[in-house]
C-alpha cells in the first residue's frame, strides 16, 4: 500500500505533515521557506476545474439524488434505453461520479506538484489510497466540516477568474489599438485618451488578479481542491455506500 510505505519512510510524518499542510496544525516553530508559486496564467485552468468540483458537489446534494431516484431512474427512457434495474443504474450513477471526481483529482495532483507542502506534492498517493480503501481519510482530519462556506469561497475565486480573462481581452484590445494608432502617425488626441483607458483597465485587472485565482498561491488553492475532493468522496460514499464495489474498484 502506498500510504503505508509512505508513512514508514517518513518516519510516521504523513498525517502531520497532511494536517499542518492542510491548515489543521498550527507549527510549533516556524521555518524559512522558499516563496511559494502563485498561479497565475493557469488560473484559467484551475478556475473550470473548480466550477466543476462545485458542479459535482451540488449534484450530490440530497435534493438532486432524491430526483435521481425517483425522475430519471424512473423516466421511460432510461427504462427502455438503459436499465429498469435500480441497483444496476445506481452502479452506473456512482461511476460516474467517480469517473468526474478522479479527473479532477488528477488535475489536483499535477497542480500539487508545484507546492511547498511534501503532503500537497504527493496528493495523487494519498488519493489512490483512499480509493481503494488503504486508509480511512476520515481519521486524518482534514475533511471540510462547512462544505457550503467552502464552496461559496470556490465560486467567488471562479467568478473573479471569469471578469479577470474578460478584462485582459478588454487591456490587450487597448493595446493593439493604441499600437495602430501610432503607427498611423495620426490622431494624437486619440492615442492619449486611449492611453488614459488602459491606464484604468491595468488597474482593474491588477485588482482582479488579487481578488481572483491569478494571485493565489499553489499550496493554498491545492489545499481547498484537495480537501473538498476527499470531502466530495465521502459524499459520495455515504449517498451510494461503502460496500459498493465501484468504490473499491482498482483505477
Amino acid at each position: 500500500m502506498v500510504t503505508e510505505a509512505w508513512i514508514v519512510k517518513m518516519r510516521n510524518q504523513v498525517s502531520a505533515n497532511l494536517k499542518h499542510a492542510l491548515l489543521l496544525e498550527s507549527p510549533s516553530a516556524k521555518k524559512p521557506s522558499l516563496p511559494k508559486q502563485t498561479i497565475g496564467i493557469l488560473s484559467f485552468e484551475v478556475a473550470n476545474v473548480m466550477f466543476k468540483t462545485v458542479h459535482l458537489h451540488r449534484s450530490l446534494s440530497d435534493a438532486e439524488i432524491s430526483k435521481l431516484k425517483s425522475d430519471v431512474f424512473r423516466s421511460e427512457g432510461v427504462r427502455n434505453l438503459v436499465s429498469s434495474d435500480e441497483n444496476h443504474l445506481l452502479h452506473l450513477a456512482v461511476s460516474e461520479k467517480l469517473d468526474d471526481l478522479s479527473r479532477v483529482a488528477s488535475v489536483v495532483s499535477r497542480l500539487g506538484k508545484k507546492c511547498s507542502e511534501p503532503a500537497l506534492q504527493g496528493f495523487e498517493h494519498v488519493y489512490e489510497d483512499i480509493v481503494n480503501g488503504a486508509i480511512d481519510f476520515r481519521k486524518l482530519g482534514f475533511l471540510v466540516k462547512d462544505m457550503e462556506s467552502m464552496v461559496k469561497k470556490m465560486e467567488r475565486f471562479v467568478n473573479a477568474t471569469c471578469s479577470l480573462y474578460s478584462e485582459m481581452e478588454v487591456m490587450n484590445e487597448l493595446e493593439q489599438a493604441i499600437v495602430k494608432l501610432q503607427r498611423s502617425q495620426q490622431h494624437q488626441e486619440s492615442v492619449k485618451a486611449f492611453e488614459q483607458k488602459l491606464m484604468w483597465q491595468r488597474q482593474d485587472v491588477r485588482s482582479l488578479r488579487d481578488a481572483s485565482l491569478w494571485n493565489q498561491t499553489y499550496d493554498k488553492v491545492v489545499e481547498m481542491l484537495a480537501r473538498t475532493v476527499c470531502t466530495i468522496y465521502g459524499r459520495i460514499e455515504t449517498v451510494f455506500g461503502k460496500k459498493d464495489s465501484t468504490l473499491k474498484r482498482d483505477r
